[in-house]
């Protein structure tokens, strides 16, 4: 393209010439950018807008995450049992029926984000999730709420999956660290308070209010994103504004790199749903996604288990039995100011090796830290008896928190760093293998409680804990040769 041909096309490309010189440029191809420094670049955005972004987000998942323990305190399981003349299993049930739509919900409805942007693929499918929660509420069939259940969670999906996708348009990877261990005090904590908020709704009614209230919450959320927030995802914001310039201008040429996508049924089949298996299979995917899976599961296995272990040990009932799951909730909060502090240092190393990621060093803070996981299942697990003072097994699950945070964000930031271009499907395969062992932790937790004991029945899940705490020692020392030499090629590129 000549130098005067160029100048006629920016001449009619807008009828606000200085906007478009400001933000936009085309090249030889006529495909529209965004100039490197342009304020409409999410990535661009002032720290403060940044945050706002950040927080919303961080509550819609907190939402989402918080409906997943509304049902598994002792309040609500005995109320269900009572009205439906069930076991505890089945209530806890529903759940993990919850817990389980998770698993399967970001593989349909991640690709929504990336072919709508990340407004509609996230709060969509999120006022779904609002409808079925009050769906639940008004359900007298139990058969009905787990399928219910099961929905609400298959929509919710999509904030806690593609929420983390936002953090990512617009954060700087430096940033990012910090930005991300911030972020998970919202989606841990949201389940961390599920039970003791849940119970506190239901006291003087029943097990349906908590459903009542996190719908209207959800709603509310839902409302207030919509009105404030802004699309991060910048190939979607490229393609609205090559529409615009296309009306304005008639070059009807003139086209942003979304719209050279073939976004056909089989390509997103590939990616969001063949992937994701293929690459769970390679070494260091599967050992941290089963890493950080398993603490994820005696994560859930304790919000739903602590207010019957309370009760057992120091006949607490009710809502005084699920306030040592503020204890965990405090021990997450501990776990992310560490984390926050790690990134800070792991921002100052990737400067220095001029912006490249540095995976293995994203796994000291998992090096020291994970160890207070199993150490604080043991403690918890051989105090929590009626001779021994309640703040000790609650330290106990205090320092479980702390380790499990750390373990679990550490794992998701390694294998981002070590599978930069396949990111996506690498954290899709460890959502689905954590979302399969939350779901089903809960369930056999009371016969493993009964008929071991409450002290070994803990001590075999310290145990198999402290058995994975050498894998990122592994990857520590071994992980780039491993990486070398299992480089990602599953034949579906």
């Amino acid at each position: 393209m000549s130098k005067n041909s160029s100048e006629v096309v920016l001449e009619t490309l807008s009828t606000d010439k200085s906007y478009f010189d400001e933000n936009l440029q085309l090249d030889r191809a006529k495909m529209l950018q965004f100039q490197p420094k342009s304020l409409q670049r999410p990535i661009n955005w002032s720290t403060k807008k940044k945050l706002v972004h950040t927080v919303l987000y961080g509550l819609t998942t907190f939402s989402a995450q918080f409906n997943s323990t509304t049902m598994s305190f002792e309040y609500c399981v005995d109320d269900i049992r009572k009205e439906f003349g069930v076991s505890r299993e089945v209530v806890l049930l529903l759940t993990s029926l919850y817990i389980l739509g998770i698993a399967f919900g970001p593989m349909v409805f991640a690709p929504l984000s990336e072919i709508y942007g990340r407004k509609v693929g996230i709060f969509a499918p999120f006022l779904m999730s609002a409808m079925l929660t009050f769906a639940t509420g008004i359900s007298y069939s139990l058969g009905a709420m787990m399928v219910t259940r099961f929905l609400g969670g298959f929509f919710a999906g999509a904030p806690i999956v593609a929420s983390g996708g936002v953090l990512g348009d617009i954060w700087s990877p430096a940033q990012r660290g910090a930005a991300f261990a911030f972020y998970a005090c919202f989606v841990i904590n949201g389940a961390a308070l599920g039970p003791t908020i849940g119970s506190l709704l239901s006291m003087r009614t029943n097990w349906r209010n908590p459903q009542w209230f996190i719908g209207g919450l959800s709603i509310c959320i839902i409302a207030v994103c919509c009105t404030f927030l802004h699309e991060t995802y910048e190939p979607a914001l490229l393609a609205r504004e090559a529409k615009k310039e296309r009306l304005k201008s008639g070059s009807w040429d003139i086209h942003s790199k979304r719209d050279t996508w073939d976004l056909n049924i089989r390509e997103l089949v590939k990616i969001h749903m063949v992937r994701p298996f293929a690459i769970l299979a390679t070494p260091i995917v599967f050992l941290m996604s089963l890493f950080a899976s398993y603490v994820y599961g005696l994560f859930y296995l304790i919000l739903t288990n602590v207010s019957e272990a309370f009760y057992l040990a120091k006949g607490w009932k009710g809502t005084p039995g699920t306030l040592p799951c503020i204890s965990l909730l405090l021990g997450v909060l501990f776990g992310c100011v560490g984390n926050m502090l790690w990134a800070n240092r792991y921002a100052s190393l990737v400067e220095r090796n001029n912006g490249d990621p540095l995976p293995e060093q994203r796994l000291p803070v998992m090096m020291i830290l994970g160890w207070l996981m199993p150490a604080g299942i043991f403690i918890f697990g051989w105090t929590c008896s009626p001779n021994v003072p309640w703040p000790v097994p609650c330290l106990g699950i205090m320092m479980m928190g702390c380790g499990f945070i750390t373990i679990f964000q550490g794992s998701l930031n390694y294998l981002i760093d070590s599978y930069t271009c396949y990111s996506a499907s690498a954290i899709a395969a460890a959502t689905f293998l954590r979302s399969v062992f939350a779901a089903s932790f809960p369930l056999f937790a009371k016969q493993l409680f009964v008929n071991l004991n409450v002290h070994w029945g803990a001590s075999l899940i310290g145990f198999i804990a402290l058995g994975m705490i050498p894998i990122p020692y592994l990857f520590f020392v071994f992980g780039k040769r491993i990486r070398e030499k299992n480089v990602f090629k599953p034949g579906l590129e």
